[in-house]
Order: C-alpha cells, then sequence, then structure tokens
C-alpha cells in the first residue's frame, strides 16, 4: 500500500505553531492514531512505526511538543515552555487528529511520558483504546538502588547546574535532544516527589482514574526508565481503564534488548507492531481488542540499562 506522508505545522490554543507530520495510508483510513512521545524524543523516532501502520490502513499522526524537533525555536535559552505546555500541545494534535479522522475511531499511543498525559489531559478521555509503551510514574525512588543514586544527583545537581549554565537542558549529556529550561525543571520537580505530577497537578489523579478506554500497556523488564514499581504506580493511576498488561522480557521476543526505546524498532515489525495493528483493527471493525495479558520471563535489571537504553533506542 501507498503511504502520503505531510508535513503540517498545527496551532496550539495560545498561538504556538507545531511541527507535525500526517501518513496517510491509500484509499479510506479505517482509524486516526496519535503518537504522543517520550521526553526528548523528536517525532521524526517514530517514523518507521508510523508508515508501518499507515501501510496497514491506518492514519497516523506525529507532532512535535513545543521546543523539540519540527517545534524548536531558533534558540532555546530564555524559551517559555513547561510539561504542562505539553499538555496543551497534546491536546491540539488530539483535536486535529478528531477534525482529520471525521466519523472515523481515534486511537491514542503514549511513549513514556506520552501515556503520563491522561493524567493532564482531560480530553484524551475521548480516544476509542489506548496503546501505552513504557508508561510510568517517575518517583525516582521507584528505581533500584543502584540508578536511585543517580538519578539523585541528575535531578538535585544535574539538572539545576546544566539549566542555570546554559539557558536550557542540553541533550548531550544524555538525554537525546535538548529540552527547555521549564520543561527540565518541572520534570525534575515531579520526579523527586513521591506521588510525581499528581503531587503538583491537584486534578491529575482523578483525571487518570477516570479514563476508562480500553488500554494496552506494554512494559519490558529491561527497560531502564520504567522499572516495574514505577510501572506499577501508572497501573494503579489507571483504576478506571480495562487494561491488558503486556510485560515482556527480550527473550519473550526474541530479542537481546527491547528496553524504553526499542518498541519502535523495524525488528519488531511482525511482533510489537502487528499487535498495535490488530488493537487497531478492532478498534475499527467495532471488536473487543485482540490481546491477553503476558508474564515475562525473569530478566535482570542493571542500573546501567538506563544509559544503554539512549545508545540502543536512538541510533
Amino acid at each position: 500500500m501507498s503511504v502520503v506522508r505531510t508535513s503540517i505545522v498545527i496551532t496550539a490554543r495560545d498561538g504556538y505553531p507545531l511541527g507535525a507530520r500526517v501518513y496517510e495510508p491509500q484509499g479510506h483510513a479505517k482509524s486516526t492514531l496519535v503518537v504522543h512521545g517520550a521526553t526528548a524524543t523528536p517525532q521524526r523516532y517514530y517514523q518507521r512505526f508510523a508508515l508501518h501502520l499507515a501501510d496497514r490502513g491506518h492514519r497516523v499522526l506525529t507532532y512535535d511538543y513545543r521546543g523539540v524537533g519540527a517545534s524548536r525555536p531558533p534558540d532555546l535559552r530564555g524559551f517559555d515552555a513547561d510539561m504542562r505546555d505539553w499538555a496543551e500541545d497534546a491536546r491540539t494534535a488530539h483535536s486535529n487528529a478528531i477534525r482529520i479522522s471525521g466519523s472515523g475511531p481515534v486511537l491514542m499511543l503514549g511513549h513514556s511520558f506520552g501515556g503520563q498525559l491522561i493524567g493532564l489531559c482531560e480530553e484524551l478521555r475521548g480516544v476509542s483504546a489506548a496503546v501505552l509503551v513504557g508508561a510510568q510514574l517517575g518517583y525516582y525512588r521507584h528505581w533500584p538502588i543502584g540508578a536511585r543514586l543517580g538519578l539523585a544527583g541528575l535531578w538535585n545537581v544535574a539538572v539545576p547546574a546544566l539549566t542555570s549554565s546554559y539557558g536550557y537542558l542540553p541533550g548531550k549529556f544524555g538525554l537525546g535532544s535538548d529540552l527547555p529550561a521549564g520543561v527540565a525543571l518541572e520534570w525534575r520537580r515531579w520526579c523527586l516527589h513521591p506521588s510525581y505530577l499528581m503531587g503538583y497537578v491537584h486534578d491529575a489523579r482523578a483525571r487518570f482514574a477516570r479514563f476508562d478506554r480500553p488500554t494496552v500497556f506494554y512494559s519490558f523488564t529491561d527497560d531502564g526508565y520504567a522499572p516495574e514499581p514505577a510501572v506499577d504506580k501508572m497501573l494503579v493511576a489507571l483504576s478506571g481503564a480495562r487494561v491488558t498488561h503486556r510485560r515482556m522480557a527480550p527473550a519473550d521476543l526474541g530479542a537481546r534488548r527491547v528496553g524504553h526505546f526499542g518498541f519502535f524498532r523495524s525488528r519488531f515489525r511482525s511482533s510489537l507492531w502487528g499487535e498495535v495493528v490488530e488493537v487497531a483493527d478492532a478498534v475499527a471493525d467495532g471488536r473487543s481488542l485482540p490481546l491477553t495479558a503476558v508474564a515475562p520471563l525473569d530478566c535482570a535489571l542493571r542500573a546501567s540499562d538506563i544509559m544503554a537504553d539512549l545508545e540502543y533506542g536512538r541510533t
């Protein structure tokens, strides 16, 4: 099937222009899926995944949060944006997906922070179904002790110092893409609070609980950015959703690594991507989601996996 990829600009409610792409299948689109990406991960990272879904008949909309990728200003120094602004960007993407879908169903795929948007955007209750990948609540004490010590240094020392020195958080120090200072500092505050974003966004807990859409939730035992306790907190927060949790070890997929970013690598085209196509097909046909929960083979998590995720996932 031929796919038409179009770069567009969508405008947030405050007038900020966001770079986005629409992947249009040939003929009638069975559904529209919005990819809400991870922190510091430009939309281009999801391109191969989006092309695959569009090739299977589903329209895909990707976008960059303000300050990242195609939504980045010429200079991040002094650029005013935080993670709640990113929630506004997500609302904009969602509303545009509804507009272009006509009467067709709209799904969301939330990768990491993209899944946390459920607690920030009431509008996401309007999706027909959700696929969450590596979503978690990121209080740093949910991590293993070795990683926890490094994260304490990151949030208490490195992030304040780097944002103060540069005026933004440089991606060259390990996060991938540069981040606006306000985004990095709000993320820091959340990660140091036991309730994560729910400690600062007063209605987030209730918003998570109100989300009642059919949801397929993927987590991986070698994901250094989403350890099991942080994933479990996210699952508890989604108390009103019909969640199918597919927790896997790399060996379950015949792979050496999956980590936090590997889901979107083309080696998983016939497995993980195929499952997302099955979900989208089921939604388009008005059927129940076809997947069942799965428990993983045992796989030990090393503290070094956090940095390995970055090296593996975005190359």
